[in-house]
């Protein structure tokens, strides 16, 4: 099994992750819908400057998350643990990443935010449909 393309595939099949942002002694996290870009192995986020978790982001662009569905059988259980770095994008890289973000939520070209990209340093997922308990690395 190709380690790298599971994880990968997995990203792709999903929408949703947990941003978890921190910065001096302050922590939160957020909920965002996401795309996942493989050849940068980057996932891509829209998000308002104001908000909290953005401003955290602003002084400390280290990052962590997850991404997780939610089965009810145990054996089901999949999810990524991820690290990274964010920026938000501007010119012609926010551009195209806008481009992309609308075809997959058509319904956010009616939010006025700024997309930011997160460059995966690091992935971690469990996959219990491999075997209670499986993880799989992958590392920049």
């Amino acid at each position: 099994m190709n380690k790298t393309k599971h994880i990968c595939d997995f990203l792709k099949n999903n929408h949703l992750l947990t941003l978890c942002t921190s910065a001096n002694s302050d922590l939160w996290c957020a909920s965002c819908y996401y795309y996942f870009d493989q050849k940068k192995m980057s996932l891509f986020i829209m998000t308002n400057k104001d908000s909290h978790h953005s401003q955290l982001m602003i002084m400390n662009k280290n990052i962590a998350g997850t991404i997780s569905p939610q089965p009810k059988n145990i054996i089901d259980i999949k999810g990524v643990q991820f690290k990274g770095k964010i920026e938000e994008l501007t010119n012609k890289d926010a551009e195209i990443a806008n481009t992309i973000y609308y075809n997959k939520f058509p319904e956010a070209k009616f939010i006025s935010a700024p997309i930011w990209e997160i460059k995966l340093t690091m992935l971690k997922m469990t996959d219990n449909s491999l075997g209670f308990g499986k993880k799989l690395f992958w590392r920049q």
